[in-house]
C-alpha cells in the first residue's frame, strides 16, 4: 500500500503514539483479574471473548476498519460470524480465512495491505487513472470539476472577446493585425484542443459502455484477493465455508444459558446486488442459485462482487447458469422467480446494504449469549447535513437520493432494534475521500489511527449487562405483541 518507493510496515501502525495510548488507557480501565472487560458471555479456553462483526462498505477507507478491529483483538476479543460490503466484505475475508479462530488477525491484515499498492487497483484506461490521480483526493471532487469547467469557459469566452475586439481595432492600429492574427490562431488551436477533447470523452463513454459500464476491469483486485485467500489455504468456497465454522478450542459460556452452545458456530456473509433479477445476494450462502457444484465458483469473486463500485469497476458476472426444474425451485422458493437469469450481473452490496447487521439477529433467542458489533465509517462533511434543501448542491441532492435508497435497509432494522446501535462504534472520517486511491502513507497511518480511537471510545462505553438486558427487553415485547395479535407480531419477527 505504499507509494512509490516507501514502504509502510506493521510498526508504523501499531506503534504509534496514539494508537499505543488507547491500548494504555484500556488497560488502565480494565485491569486483568482487578475490573477486566466484559463483553460477552462466550469465552475461549484462553479466555477470549467472542462477537459477532460487521463492517460497513466505504472504498479505501477499510483501512480504519483494520485500526478497529486491531484494539477489539488487543483487548482479547474474537469473532465468531463474520459479514461486511464492500471495502467491509476486504477485511471480512481476511479476517475470516488468516490463522485460527482464536488468533489475532489485524496485523496480518495490516501486512497484506502494507504490500498492496492502492493506485494498482485502478487498473483501467490511462485517463480514469489520471483523472483519479488529480481529481479524487482529499479535496470536494465536484468543486475540482467546477474549477476547471469554469477556467475553460472563461479562458473561451477570453478569447472569442479579444478576436472581436482586436478585429475592430485592427483597422485603427495597423500592428493590431498581427495580434489579432496570432490570437485568431489561438483560439483555433484551442476549440480544436476542445473539440478533440469532446471526442475523446464520447469514445470513452462509448468504452465504458462496452466494457460494462466501469471504468476498471477490476481484474487486479480479483487476482490479489484471490492471492491472499489462496495464500491462507482456501482455494474452494467449501475451503472457506469450513475455514469460517472451524471449531474454537475450549469454547464455553462464562455464565448459565438455556441454549447452551447450540448454534454458536461461525460463518462469513459477503453482501453484494444482482442486477437482472434485482435482488440481495449473501454469498457463500446463496451459491446453489448459481451453481450446482459449489466449487465450480471462485471465492474471490464474491469478494469481487460485493465491492463492484459502480461505473467505478465493472460489474462482476457469472454466466452460464444452470437451468432445469431443480434451478426453477431454488430461485422460487429464495426470491418467487420461476424463470432463472442466464446470467447474473453483480454491482457493489452497499446500494441495497452497506451495513448488515440484521444478519445476526435471531429472534429466538430471549437472552444473547454474545453481541452483535457492528463498524461504522462516517465520511461526511458539515454541509452533508444541512437540513435545508435550497442550500444543496446539484451533487449533494443525488448524494442524499443515493444514500436515501442504500441506507435504507439497514436503518429500517435498527430503527426497529434500538438494541443493536448499542453495539455499533463509528468512525469520523471527514475530510477522507473513499474514491481516493491514491492516498498518502500518512493518510492510511492517520485512518488506522481513527479507527483505534473510535474503537477504544466504543469498549470505554460499553454495557454488555445493559445490552444483554434491552435485548431480553425487546424479546419479551415482542412475545407479548405476538400473544394479542399474532398475525402482526409474527410478521413483526420476520421482517427483523
Amino acid at each position: 500500500m505504499a507509494n512509490g518507493t516507501a514502504k509502510l510496515t506493521i510498526d508504523d501502525f501499531i506503534k504509534n503514539n496514539e494508537v499505543v495510548k488507547c491500548i494504555d488507557s484500556l488497560k488502565s480501565a480494565f485491569p486483568a483479574g482487578a475490573k477486566p472487560l466484559v463483553v460477552s458471555d462466550v469465552v475461549d479456553g484462553d479466555n477470549h471473548q467472542y462477537v459477532n462483526l460487521v463492517q460497513k462498505g466505504g472504498g479505501v477507507l477499510g483501512i480504519a476498519l483494520v485500526g478497529y478491529t486491531y484494539i477489539l483483538e488487543e483487548m482479547g476479543i474474537r469473532f465468531i460470524r463474520l459479514a461486511g460490503t464492500s471495502a467491509g466484505a476486504i477485511n471480512t475475508a481476511l479476517m475470516t480465512v488468516i490463522g485460527k479462530k482464536e488468533d489475532a488477525k489485524s496485523t496480518r491484515v495490516l501486512d497484506a495491505i502494507c504490500k498492496l499498492n492502492f493506485f494498482d487497483l485502478v487498473d483501467g484506461h490511462p485517463a480514469a487513472r489520471w483523472i483519479i490521480r488529480n481529481f479524487i483526493t482529499h479535496g470536494d471532487f465536484s468543486a475540482k470539476i467546477k474549477k476547471w469547467m469554469t477556467g475553460i469557459i472563461a479562458t473561451l469566452i477570453i478569447l472569442l472577446a479579444g478576436d472581436f475586439i482586436f478585429l475592430g481595432w485592427q483597422h485603427s492600429v495597423h500592428w493590431l493585425s498581427t495580434v489579432t492574427m496570432v490570437l485568431f490562431i489561438i483560439t483555433g488551436i484551442f476549440l480544436l484542443m476542445a473539440g478533440v477533447l469532446i471526442f475523446y470523452i464520447l469514445s470513452l463513454m462509448k468504452r465504458l459502455k462496452n466494457a460494462g459500464f466501469g471504468i476498471n476491469p477490476g481484474d487486479y483486485f480479483y487476482d490479489w484477493i484471490k492471492k491472499q485467500l489462496i495464500d491462507n489455504g482456501v482455494k474452494t468456497v467449501t475451503d472457506l465455508q469450513n475455514k469460517a465454522a472451524e471449531d474454537i478450542p475450549g469454547l464455553r459460556l462464562r455464565v448459565d444459558h438455556e441454549d447452551g452452545l447450540q448454534g454458536l458456530k461461525g460463518d462469513v456473509t459477503f453482501i453484494t446486488s444482482e442486477l437482472v433479477t434485482q435482488n440481495k445476494i449473501q454469498f457463500p450462502a446463496m451459491w446453489n442459485l448459481f451453481r450446482n457444484d459449489i466449487d465450480s465458483l471462485q471465492p474471490a469473486g464474491f469478494i469481487r462482487a460485493s465491492m463492484s463500485i459502480p461505473v467505478f469497476f465493472e460489474s462482476y458476472f457469472i454466466n452460464d447458469i444452470p437451468q432445469g426444474e431443480e434451478m426453477k425451485r431454488k430461485w422460487l422458493d429464495a426470491f418467487g422467480i420461476d424463470t432463472p437469469p442466464a446470467n447474473a450481473r453483480f454491482v457493489d452490496g452497499g446500494i441495497l446494504s452497506n451495513f448488515p447487521i440484521n444478519l445476526f439477529y435471531n429472534p429466538k433467542i430471549i437472552t444473547p449469549r454474545l453481541p452483535s458489533f457492528g463498524i461504522d465509517l462516517d465520511d461526511s462533511r458539515p454541509g452533508d447535513s444541512d437540513p435545508e434543501p435550497e442550500n444543496w448542491s446539484l451533487l449533494g441532492y443525488f448524494g442524499r437520493m443515493f444514500n436515501t435508497i442504500r441506507f435504507y435497509y439497514d436503518k429500517d432494522f435498527l430503527l426497529k432494534n434500538k438494541v443493536f446501535q448499542k453495539g455499533i462504534g463509528t468512525i469520523p472520517l471527514a475530510g477522507y475521500n473513499w474514491l481516493n486511491f491514491f492516498l498518502s502513507d500518512q493518510d492510511k497511518i492517520d485512518m488506522f489511527v481513527r479507527g483505534a480511537k473510535a474503537a477504544t471510545e466504543f469498549l470505554m462505553k460499553f454495557d454488555w449487562e445493559g445490552y444483554k438486558d434491552e435485548r431480553k427487553d425487546m424479546r419479551k415485547k415482542l412475545l407479548r405483541e405476538h400473544a394479542l395479535d399474532p398475525s402482526a407480531a409474527e410478521n413483526n419477527l420476520h421482517n427483523k
